[in-house]
Protein backbone atom coordinates (compact mmCIF):
# COMPACT_ATOMS: atom_id res chain seq x y z
CA UNK A 1 0.00 0.00 0.00
CA UNK A 2 1.40 3.47 -1.12
CA UNK A 3 0.23 6.95 0.03
CA UNK A 4 -2.02 8.31 -2.76
CA UNK A 5 -2.97 12.05 -4.07
CA UNK A 6 -5.89 12.43 -6.21
CA UNK A 7 -6.14 15.51 -8.09
CA UNK A 8 -9.20 16.41 -10.33
CA UNK A 9 -8.78 18.71 -13.18
CA UNK A 10 -10.37 22.73 -12.06
CA UNK A 11 -10.72 24.78 -15.26
CA UNK A 12 -7.43 23.96 -16.90
CA UNK A 13 -5.43 22.81 -13.79
CA UNK A 14 -5.06 20.01 -12.07
CA UNK A 15 -6.11 20.64 -8.10
CA UNK A 16 -5.54 17.68 -5.45
CA UNK A 17 -9.16 16.86 -3.61
CA UNK A 18 -8.44 13.63 -1.98
CA UNK A 19 -5.91 11.57 -0.06
CA UNK A 20 -5.32 7.78 0.46
CA UNK A 21 -3.55 4.51 0.73
CA UNK A 22 -3.72 1.92 -1.61
CA UNK A 23 -1.84 0.19 -4.57
CA UNK A 24 -2.55 1.18 -8.20
CA UNK A 25 -2.96 -0.96 -11.24
CA UNK A 26 -3.09 0.02 -14.61
CA UNK A 27 -4.15 -3.73 -15.49
CA UNK A 28 -7.22 -4.50 -13.43
CA UNK A 29 -9.74 -2.21 -11.18
CA UNK A 30 -8.50 -1.23 -7.96
CA UNK A 31 -9.78 0.18 -4.50
CA UNK A 32 -8.03 3.57 -2.57
CA UNK A 33 -8.75 3.88 1.22
CA UNK A 34 -9.70 7.45 1.41
CA UNK A 35 -7.94 9.33 4.66
CA UNK A 36 -9.50 12.76 3.35
CA UNK A 37 -11.70 14.32 1.07
CA UNK A 38 -13.99 12.88 -1.72
CA UNK A 39 -13.89 11.10 -4.91
CA UNK A 40 -17.34 11.07 -7.22
CA UNK A 41 -18.26 7.75 -9.38
CA UNK A 42 -18.01 8.82 -12.75
CA UNK A 43 -15.29 11.25 -12.84
CA UNK A 44 -11.63 10.86 -13.93
CA UNK A 45 -9.16 11.87 -11.53
CA UNK A 46 -5.08 11.88 -11.42
CA UNK A 47 -4.06 9.55 -8.69
CA UNK A 48 -0.19 10.17 -7.74
CA UNK A 49 2.33 8.06 -5.57
CA UNK A 50 3.92 9.93 -2.59
CA UNK A 51 5.89 13.02 -4.05
CA UNK A 52 5.54 12.18 -7.97
CA UNK A 53 4.08 15.97 -10.04
CA UNK A 54 2.27 13.22 -12.47
CA UNK A 55 0.64 9.54 -12.08
CA UNK A 56 -2.19 7.60 -13.54
CA UNK A 57 -5.39 8.99 -15.09
CA UNK A 58 -8.32 6.92 -13.76
CA UNK A 59 -11.97 6.41 -13.70
CA UNK A 60 -14.24 6.19 -9.90
CA UNK A 61 -16.54 3.53 -11.02
CA UNK A 62 -18.07 3.41 -7.51
CA UNK A 63 -17.59 4.56 -3.58
CA UNK A 64 -18.52 2.86 -0.91
CA UNK A 65 -17.82 4.67 2.58
CA UNK A 66 -14.56 5.63 2.29
CA UNK A 67 -13.28 3.15 -0.35
CA UNK A 68 -13.25 4.00 -3.78
CA UNK A 69 -12.55 1.87 -7.26
CA UNK A 70 -10.80 3.06 -9.98
CA UNK A 71 -9.68 1.64 -13.25
CA UNK A 72 -7.12 2.99 -15.89
CA UNK A 73 -8.90 5.46 -18.16
CA UNK A 74 -9.23 4.60 -21.91
CA UNK A 75 -6.29 5.44 -24.07
CA UNK A 76 -7.32 8.76 -25.60
CA UNK A 77 -8.17 9.91 -22.08
CA UNK A 78 -4.82 9.24 -21.34
CA UNK A 79 -3.31 11.24 -24.67
CA UNK A 80 -6.02 14.20 -23.41
CA UNK A 81 -4.36 14.09 -20.35
CA UNK A 82 -0.44 13.99 -21.10
CA UNK A 83 -1.08 17.18 -23.41
CA UNK A 84 -2.64 18.94 -20.54
CA UNK A 85 0.27 18.54 -18.53
CA UNK A 86 2.87 19.47 -21.11
CA UNK A 87 1.37 22.28 -21.31
CA UNK A 88 1.08 23.33 -18.27
CA UNK A 89 5.01 22.47 -17.57
CA UNK A 90 5.44 24.74 -20.16
CA UNK A 91 3.39 27.51 -18.68
CA UNK A 92 5.15 27.26 -15.37
CA UNK A 93 8.07 26.85 -16.96
CA UNK A 94 7.43 30.50 -19.19
CA UNK A 95 6.36 31.25 -15.51
CA UNK A 96 9.54 30.68 -14.45
CA UNK A 97 11.79 32.90 -16.61
CA UNK A 98 9.14 35.44 -16.59
CA UNK A 99 9.90 35.83 -12.80
CA UNK A 100 13.78 36.52 -13.30
CA UNK A 101 13.55 38.09 -16.75
CA UNK A 102 15.81 41.57 -16.69
CA UNK A 103 14.70 44.86 -19.07
CA UNK A 104 15.96 48.20 -19.61
CA UNK A 105 14.34 50.95 -21.36
CA UNK A 106 16.43 53.53 -23.12
CA UNK A 107 15.30 56.60 -24.07
CA UNK A 108 16.58 59.40 -26.13
CA UNK A 109 16.35 63.03 -26.45
CA UNK A 110 14.71 63.70 -30.07
CA UNK A 111 17.59 66.48 -30.45
CA UNK A 112 19.92 63.94 -30.18
CA UNK A 113 18.27 61.24 -31.61
CA UNK A 114 18.25 63.51 -34.75
CA UNK A 115 22.52 63.88 -33.99
CA UNK A 116 22.98 59.97 -33.79
CA UNK A 117 21.15 58.89 -36.87
CA UNK A 118 22.42 61.64 -39.19
CA UNK A 119 25.81 60.76 -37.94
CA UNK A 120 24.91 56.64 -38.51
CA UNK A 121 25.96 55.28 -34.87
CA UNK A 122 24.25 52.26 -33.35
CA UNK A 123 22.81 51.94 -30.09
CA UNK A 124 24.78 49.14 -28.28
CA UNK A 125 24.55 46.83 -25.29
CA UNK A 126 26.72 43.99 -23.95
CA UNK A 127 26.53 42.07 -20.62
CA UNK A 128 29.41 41.48 -18.11
CA UNK A 129 30.89 38.00 -17.56
CA UNK A 130 33.17 36.48 -15.34
CA UNK A 131 35.59 34.01 -16.21
CA UNK A 132 36.95 31.73 -13.87
CA UNK A 133 37.88 34.13 -10.57
CA UNK A 134 37.81 37.58 -12.28
CA UNK A 135 35.56 39.98 -11.29
CA UNK A 136 34.38 40.27 -14.81
CA UNK A 137 34.24 42.34 -17.81
CA UNK A 138 32.64 43.34 -21.30
CA UNK A 139 34.06 42.28 -24.57
CA UNK A 140 31.45 41.33 -27.13
CA UNK A 141 28.84 43.37 -28.69
CA UNK A 142 25.98 41.26 -27.49
CA UNK A 143 22.88 43.99 -30.03
CA UNK A 144 23.81 46.22 -32.02
CA UNK A 145 21.07 48.54 -33.18
CA UNK A 146 20.61 51.14 -35.97
CA UNK A 147 16.70 51.40 -35.73
CA UNK A 148 16.05 52.56 -32.65
CA UNK A 149 13.86 55.47 -31.90
CA UNK A 150 13.00 57.77 -28.45
CA UNK A 151 11.90 54.49 -26.68
CA UNK A 152 13.93 51.24 -27.05
CA UNK A 153 13.03 47.97 -24.98
CA UNK A 154 15.66 45.68 -24.30
CA UNK A 155 14.97 42.67 -22.09
CA UNK A 156 17.31 38.96 -21.56
CA UNK A 157 16.22 35.92 -19.61
CA UNK A 158 18.09 33.54 -18.14
CA UNK A 159 18.56 31.29 -21.10
CA UNK A 160 22.45 30.51 -22.93
CA UNK A 161 24.69 28.64 -25.05
CA UNK A 162 28.00 27.11 -24.12
CA UNK A 163 30.41 26.81 -27.03
CA UNK A 164 34.03 27.25 -28.14
CA UNK A 165 35.84 29.63 -30.56
CA UNK A 166 39.56 29.43 -32.03
CA UNK A 167 40.37 33.52 -31.56
CA UNK A 168 39.48 36.44 -29.12
CA UNK A 169 40.76 39.62 -31.43
CA UNK A 170 39.47 42.94 -31.16
CA UNK A 171 36.69 44.57 -33.93
CA UNK A 172 36.31 40.52 -35.17
CA UNK A 173 33.39 38.87 -35.30
CA UNK A 174 32.63 35.82 -32.96
CA UNK A 175 32.48 32.59 -35.03
CA UNK A 176 31.46 29.38 -33.15
CA UNK A 177 34.58 26.30 -34.05
CA UNK A 178 32.41 23.66 -31.67
CA UNK A 179 28.59 22.68 -31.84
CA UNK A 180 26.63 24.58 -29.29
CA UNK A 181 24.93 23.26 -26.42
CA UNK A 182 21.99 24.82 -24.73
CA UNK A 183 21.64 25.15 -20.80
CA UNK A 184 21.36 26.62 -17.92
CA UNK A 185 22.98 28.16 -14.96
CA UNK A 186 24.46 25.26 -13.09
CA UNK A 187 24.81 23.00 -15.30
CA UNK A 188 28.36 22.10 -17.03
CA UNK A 189 29.79 20.45 -20.54
CA UNK A 190 32.23 18.50 -21.51
CA UNK A 191 34.50 19.25 -24.27
CA UNK A 192 35.48 15.97 -25.49
CA UNK A 193 39.06 15.00 -27.00
CA UNK A 194 37.10 14.85 -30.56
CA UNK A 195 36.25 18.73 -30.15
CA UNK A 196 32.46 17.48 -29.64
CA UNK A 197 30.97 19.55 -26.84
CA UNK A 198 28.46 16.60 -25.36
CA UNK A 199 24.83 17.39 -23.47
CA UNK A 200 24.40 19.36 -20.49
CA UNK A 201 24.43 17.83 -17.10
CA UNK A 202 24.21 19.13 -13.86
CA UNK A 203 27.64 20.84 -11.85
CA UNK A 204 29.97 23.56 -11.52
CA UNK A 205 28.44 27.16 -9.69
CA UNK A 206 24.91 27.49 -9.62
CA UNK A 207 25.56 30.80 -10.82
CA UNK A 208 27.46 29.65 -14.13
CA UNK A 209 28.07 27.34 -16.61
CA UNK A 210 31.02 25.40 -16.43
CA UNK A 211 33.02 23.84 -19.69
CA UNK A 212 35.16 20.77 -18.75
CA UNK A 213 38.02 20.57 -21.78
CA UNK A 214 39.48 17.71 -22.92
CA UNK A 215 40.01 18.67 -25.97
CA UNK A 216 43.21 21.14 -25.89
CA UNK A 217 43.44 24.90 -26.78
CA UNK A 218 40.19 26.65 -27.14
CA UNK A 219 38.40 29.74 -26.09
CA UNK A 220 35.21 29.24 -24.03
CA UNK A 221 32.16 31.83 -24.67
CA UNK A 222 28.76 32.38 -24.46
CA UNK A 223 25.51 33.34 -25.61
CA UNK A 224 22.14 34.16 -24.24
CA UNK A 225 18.39 35.13 -25.47
CA UNK A 226 18.20 38.83 -25.73
CA UNK A 227 14.49 40.61 -26.88
CA UNK A 228 15.01 43.69 -28.29
CA UNK A 229 12.27 46.05 -29.16
CA UNK A 230 10.11 42.47 -29.66
CA UNK A 231 12.38 40.65 -31.48
CA UNK A 232 14.32 37.72 -29.83
CA UNK A 233 17.43 36.28 -30.62
CA UNK A 234 20.43 34.47 -29.85
CA UNK A 235 23.42 36.10 -29.61
CA UNK A 236 27.40 35.97 -28.40
CA UNK A 237 27.88 37.47 -25.21
CA UNK A 238 31.04 36.93 -23.80
CA UNK A 239 34.20 35.09 -25.28
CA UNK A 240 37.44 34.02 -22.80
CA UNK A 241 39.92 36.93 -23.59
CA UNK A 242 42.63 34.18 -23.03
CA UNK A 243 42.37 30.44 -24.47
CA UNK A 244 42.49 27.22 -21.91
CA UNK A 245 43.99 24.06 -22.66
CA UNK A 246 42.43 20.85 -20.93
CA UNK A 247 40.63 21.48 -17.48
CA UNK A 248 37.75 23.46 -16.69
CA UNK A 249 36.37 26.73 -16.45
CA UNK A 250 33.38 28.67 -15.36
CA UNK A 251 31.68 31.58 -17.30
CA UNK A 252 29.31 33.48 -14.47
CA UNK A 253 26.91 36.11 -16.23
CA UNK A 254 26.62 39.26 -14.27
CA UNK A 255 23.41 41.06 -14.80
CA UNK A 256 24.96 44.45 -15.47
CA UNK A 257 24.97 45.82 -18.83
CA UNK A 258 26.51 48.35 -20.65
CA UNK A 259 24.93 50.97 -23.34
CA UNK A 260 26.66 53.03 -25.76
CA UNK A 261 26.52 54.75 -29.30
CA UNK A 262 29.09 53.48 -31.62
CA UNK A 263 29.76 53.72 -35.67
CA UNK A 264 30.79 51.28 -37.92
CA UNK A 265 29.83 48.08 -34.92
CA UNK A 266 27.67 45.18 -35.56
CA UNK A 267 25.91 42.56 -33.14
CA UNK A 268 28.75 39.81 -32.43
CA UNK A 269 31.51 42.20 -32.50
CA UNK A 270 34.51 41.30 -30.14
CA UNK A 271 36.30 44.32 -28.14
CA UNK A 272 39.00 45.17 -25.86
CA UNK A 273 38.83 48.52 -25.28
CA UNK A 274 36.67 50.81 -23.15
CA UNK A 275 33.35 51.99 -24.87
CA UNK A 276 32.64 56.26 -24.96
CA UNK A 277 29.53 57.58 -24.30
CA UNK A 278 28.43 54.49 -22.43
CA UNK A 279 26.76 54.17 -19.09
CA UNK A 280 26.49 50.62 -16.88
CA UNK A 281 23.32 49.26 -15.35
CA UNK A 282 23.11 47.03 -12.47
CA UNK A 283 20.51 44.59 -12.08
CA UNK A 284 21.69 42.48 -10.12
CA UNK A 285 19.39 43.76 -7.23
CA UNK A 286 16.32 44.67 -9.52
CA UNK A 287 14.71 43.66 -12.61
CA UNK A 288 13.59 46.89 -14.76
CA UNK A 289 15.93 50.18 -15.17
CA UNK A 290 15.24 53.01 -17.60
CA UNK A 291 18.16 55.72 -18.86
CA UNK A 292 17.69 59.01 -20.69
CA UNK A 293 20.37 60.26 -23.07
CA UNK A 294 20.35 63.66 -23.53
CA UNK A 295 23.04 66.13 -24.10
CA UNK A 296 25.64 63.65 -24.61
CA UNK A 297 25.02 62.19 -20.69
CA UNK A 298 23.27 59.62 -19.35
CA UNK A 299 20.87 60.31 -16.29
CA UNK A 300 18.00 58.29 -14.47
CA UNK A 301 14.49 59.94 -15.56
CA UNK A 302 12.30 60.72 -12.47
Amino acid sequence: MAKLHIYKKVGNTWTKIANGDGTVSTDEPFTVTLSSGSVTSGNTYDIRQGQSVTGDLCNCTAVNGKNATFSAAAADEVETYERDVARQSLASFYAALDAVSKAVTILVDLDDLATLKTNNYAMCFAKKVASGSDGGSYNVVWQSLTKYVYSTAFSWTPQFSLFGTNVFADTVTVTATTNQRALGLGQQCLLDTNGILQPPATGGPVTGVSMQNQFGLIHPALSQISTLNGVQQTTPLYVAPSGMVQGSVTLTPIDTVMVWFQQDIATSTMFSSARSMSTEIDLTSTNTATRLYKGGQWSTPS
